[in-house]
């Protein structure tokens, strides 16, 4: 968040992040609409199917196809970009060992999978989900009571600037807006959260009422905490503007534990997907054969290693969030829910999901500002990490930078000026 903040500027930025918070809301009670509506769809390929039921055959596979295809390919994303985190936070715990990134990646890929392979749905570790929200608050409060503690004087670089409106340039605000898109959406999974609800239709009071006002509050005191304390010159996860350090260390064990189990989340929805449709007779959660459990492991173990070599082709956290976030995200997380909505008001015989002309407008609205993100934002994303490779070292490639306490690597890093000294 706060190098989706820098592009704009904090005034900017926050009036943004408000109405990107508001769009994705808006889209989750839609989906949340045409589920209540339908009544059944434990799934979002299923509830797509249902939503699409009436519709002339090419539609039905068309959309059918659109979700489970984009759904699946988001959550791989997630899962590269997790290793991603992990994989650089394990390295800035042991900084002085010199091991190269996508071999700390491949470790968090080990560490996970045992509990990969024992989980099968989302509810098989409940106590790991508090130690999820204590981690993620750890990784976030950690690095911004340092900087509060050391104040802007330390924290900033010299040439850093903290300003209400940046520079406004198109690579920029596509990066943006590509950040903001990607850190708030849920819709990909949100009916698999809604299928274990003991009551559904609590759904908008917890969205809108609760999550909605947390997520508000904990983008802006990151995204505003993070780009007062380091200015423009911020860059990659909100840890990397830390010196190496006591602090750095704690942070980045919190980070760790958060992204692997982020990982186990995300990955029973994926891996799970996949079991049913390689090996649908022995794909229940409930199945307790070995036949089946061996099964799940398969489907474990593939998907880890596919997710490392997806984060070793892109071994750098904000530009493969730019990525994913400019071209999945939008597709399965706003237009497929919209077409949905849409979809279904047109069938429905009453005014139950009537448009009204402010909700049309606003749909037309975030219908235009997806297509930009995927057509234009993903072309600047790329370009970016072909950048990145030619700069830091192609996939594969040892990608110390930042991560490792020696000058080669981190002379640009904070608590490292030493360095610049010693080369002039």
């Amino acid at each position: 968040m706060p190098v989706a903040m820098a592009k704009f500027g904090w005034l900017l930025g926050g009036i943004l992040l408000a109405v990107m918070l508001f769009m994705n809301v808006h889209i989750s009670i839609l989906l949340w609409r045409v589920r209540m509506h339908l009544g059944h769809g434990d799934t979002y390929t299923r509830l797509c199917k249902a939503a699409f039921a009436k519709a002339p055959p090419w539609q039905q596979r068309l959309a059918a196809t659109l979700t489970g295809v984009s759904q699946l390919v988001f959550f791989f994303a997630l899962l590269g970009i997790y290793l991603i985190s992990a994989g650089k936070a394990l390295a800035l715990i042991f900084n002085d060992a010199q091991v190269c990134l996508p071999v700390w990646m491949l470790m968090g890929a080990v560490i996970i999978a045992p509990f990969a392979g024992s989980s099968r749905t989302m509810g098989t570790y409940e106590s790991l989900v508090w130690l999820n929200i204590l981690t993620l608050l750890g990784s976030v409060f950690i690095p911004l009571g340092y900087m509060i503690i050391q104040g802007t004087e330390e924290t900033r670089p010299a040439n850093s600037q903290f300003m209400a409106i940046e520079p406004i340039t198109i690579p920029h605000t596509l990066t943006g807006l590509s950040l903001f898109t990607f850190g708030m959406t849920s819709q990909f999974m949100l009916i698999e959260i809604i299928a274990e609800m003991k009551d559904p239709a609590e759904l908008p009071k917890a969205y809108a009422g609760i999550s909605a006002p947390f997520q508000l509050g904990a983008f802006g005191l990151v995204g505003l905490g993070g780009y007062y304390y380091v200015g423009d010159a911020v860059q990659g996860m909100i840890i990397e503007s830390l010196p190496f350090g006591g602090a750095l260390t704690a942070a980045c064990v919190c980070l760790v534990i958060h992204m692997l189990i982020s990982y186990l989340i995300k990955g029973v929805v994926f891996c799970g997907s996949l079991q049913r449709f390689f090996d649908p007779a022995y794909a229940s959660p409930t199945d307790t054969r070995k036949r089946s459990w061996l099964s799940w492991n398969v489907v474990v173990i593939s998907t880890a290693i596919c997710a490392w070599l997806f984060a070793n082709l892109i071994p750098f956290f904000t530009e493969a969030v730019d990525l994913v976030g400019a071209s999945v995200t939008p597709l399965s997380c706003w237009i497929i829910p919209i077409g949905m909505y849409l979809r279904c008001s047109w069938d429905c015989e009453d005014d139950k999901l009537r448009i009204g002309f402010f909700e049309g407008v606003l749909l037309v609205i975030e219908i235009a500002l997806a297509l930009v993100l995927m057509i234009f934002g993903s072309a600047s994303a790329m370009e970016t990490i072909v950048a990145g490779w030619t700069t830091f070292g192609y996939p594969f490639a040892c990608h110390c930078q930042l991560i490792w306490a020696t000058c080669e690597c981190s002379s640009d890093r904070i608590g490292m000026e030493y360095c610049n000294l010693t080369a002039t």
